[in-house]
């Protein structure tokens, strides 16, 4: 009996190994430090505004990336922010401890939606920006989706935007009244890619020229960008409707820039022409608004010397950019400021106004001529020198303070 059974058991198969354990998630850390001392001789062509003169920023960030699963990801991400000089309450400026980031993405990277609070720019960052140049940047709560279908990218979100709270440790809260919903589709073409996107956006109880309502904003756009034979290109036309209380909302934007590229001469010389229009409001009580909102753009849409916004506004602004070495750029813009229409003001890049219209008839704005200096001497350190000085014209004269601006900022970056 006993060998029977020996012999029985040498003949059944093995049995199969146990399977091996799960991969633990793949986790990736990312971070930045980022110092910057600025000085400005005037805000808002203003050299007695307190907030002038010296100021020190720092933002550091660390962030984390996990595949928990072929279709699941997620990443969280942290941020401190914080000013000494000019105005230290300012939520773009500081946050001392906060969540940036903590979404989860779940799908193949073709096809996702993402869940939890994200950052979004979109195209060419004209309406829709992190607002990177500022030591808070934007950030946001709700869904995104994202879908690859062959060359057609399809992109959709409904967010709403994330009130930063200065003060305190993980205490920024929801922005009531400050929604983004929108579509975005983009293809290539044989000379670049063209994006078409419709936004909606809300803000309660906004400022304008035609007073304070709620603002129901839709943004109708196209935009080609590409690059051909040295040739590069940027162009991009905004179409507005919407209501504005019980005003209708009627604006349009036109933003170009064109250049060209010497890749195979020394020092890569590149120039470019900065072309752009915006609309204003015609008459103050007409049942219509017509000044253009550029919804969210980076601070620094002109210069980094945040001071003007695309709005109610014509201007032209050439570049010339040089690179001495690989990791070194220079550059010269000289950017020319004025209002489109008499009746309205001009505004900040947020979107306030700035200055009222008045009596004032003139329409030349403002002439600033900027440098800026990038020196990237290993990989993730970034070191760079901007300097810009502003000169307001005949409008800023008859509507207040009217000083001349110089502003200078050195930054350190450093991202791994």
């Amino acid at each position: 009996m006993l060998s029977a059974a020996l012999a029985l058991a040498a003949e059944a198969p093995p049995r199969p190994d146990p399977p091996p354990p799960p991969d633990p998630p793949a986790i990736t850390v990312s971070g930045e430090v980022r110092e910057r001392v600025t000085w400005q001789s005037a805000i808002g062509f203003d050299a007695d505004d307190p907030d002038a003169g010296l100021v020190w920023t720092q933002r550091i960030a660390l962030a984390a990336d996990a595949d928990l699963a072929p279709v699941i990801r997620a990443r969280a991400a942290l941020v401190s922010a914080l000013i000494q000089g000019g105005d230290e309450t300012s939520p773009v400026e500081r946050n001392v401890l906060d969540l940036q980031e903590a979404f989860v993405e779940l799908g193949p990277r073709e096809a996702f939606v993402r869940l939890g609070r994200q950052e979004i720019r979109l195209g060419s960052q004209r309406l829709v920006a992190m607002r990177d140049g500022t030591t808070v940047r934007r950030t946001r709560d709700g869904a995104r989706g994202h879908a690859a279908l062959g060359k057609l990218e399809l992109d959709a979100f409904a967010l709403r935007l994330v009130a930063v709270r200065p003060e305190g440790v993980f205490n920024d809260g929801r922005n009531e009244g400050r929604d983004l919903a929108g579509v975005q589709a983009s293809f290539p073409t044989p000379l670049g890619k063209i994006e078409a996107y419709w936004l909606r956006t809300t803000q309660d109880n906004r400022p304008t020229i035609e007073g304070t309502a709620d603002e129901r904003r839709h943004s109708w756009g196209l935009r080609a960008a590409g690059e051909a034979r040295g040739w590069f290109w940027d162009w991009e036309a905004v179409f507005q409707t919407g209501r504005f209380g019980t005003a209708t909302i009627r604006a349009w934007t036109l933003a170009t820039k064109t250049g060209y590229r010497w890749e195979s001469r020394a020092w890569k010389p590149e120039v470019m022409l900065s072309a752009n229009i915006a609309s204003g409001d015609g008459a103050r009580g007409d049942g219509r608004l017509a000044t253009f909102s550029a919804l969210y753009p980076n601070a620094s849409y002109f210069s980094e010397d945040a001071v003007l916004g695309p709005a109610n506004f014509f201007n032209l602004h050439p570049y010339v950019t040089v690179h001495p070495r690989e990791d070194l750029s220079l550059g010269l813009d000289f950017n020319l400021f004025w209002r489109l229409k008499r009746t309205d003001g001009v505004y900040t890049p947020q979107g306030g106004l700035l200055r009222a219209p008045g009596n004032a008839r003139a329409r030349f704005v403002d002439a600033a001529l900027s440098g800026v200096a990038e020196w990237a001497p290993r990989e993730g350190l970034l070191l760079s020198l901007v300097f810009t000085h502003s000169r307001p014209q005949d409008f800023i004269r008859a509507s207040g303070p009217a000083d001349p601006s110089d502003f200078v900022e050195a930054t350190l970056q450093f991202t791994f």
